[in-house]
C-alpha cells in the first residue's frame, strides 16, 4: 500500500514560474500562482499573505525576507526557494519538505529550502 500524501493548498509568488513548471506539485497539490491563476499582479506583501490566509495556502517565494514577520504575524507558512535552482529542483525539494511536514495546522513557520536534493543517477 502506498503512503497516502496530504494535500495542501500552495500559493507561488510573482517571481517564480508558472505553475505548469512544478508538475508534481502541480498534480499532487493545490497550486496557485499569484499572477497567471489569481490575476494579482503586483500586490504587495501584506496582500498577498492575507490572500493565503483567506485561502489557508502555503505561500511559496524567493523573497523570504519581506514575508517571514508577515507571515509569523498572520500565521501564514513559506517556503522561500533558492534563486539558482530550476523548477526541476525545486519542485523535487518543495515536495520532499511536504512529504516530511507533520500537521497541516499553520504557525506562521518559515522554512528556507537551500540545499538542492540531486539524484543520484546510476
Amino acid at each position: 500500500m502506498s503512503p497516502r500524501y496530504r494535500r495542501y493548498n500552495l500559493l507561488l509568488d510573482e517571481m517564480l514560474p508558472r505553475r505548469e513548471k512544478f508538475p508534481v506539485l502541480n498534480n499532487l497539490h493545490n497550486l496557485k500562482h499569484i499572477v497567471h491563476d489569481l490575476k494579482k499582479s503586483g500586490a504587495k506583501d501584506r496582500e498577498v499573505v492575507r490572500l493565503a490566509k483567506r485561502q489557508n495556502r502555503i505561500i511559496i517565494t524567493k523573497n523570504t525576507k519581506h514575508f517571514e514577520t508577515l507571515c509569523r504575524e498572520e500565521k501564514v507558512d513559506v517556503i522561500g526557494v533558492s534563486e539558482v535552482a530550476s523548477p526541476e529542483e525545486l519542485d523535487r525539494s518543495i515536495m520532499a519538505h511536504l512529504r516530511r511536514k507533520a500537521s497541516r495546522v499553520m504557525t506562521g513557520l518559515c522554512k528556507k529550502i537551500t540545499k538542492i536534493q540531486h539524484k543520484k543517477s546510476w
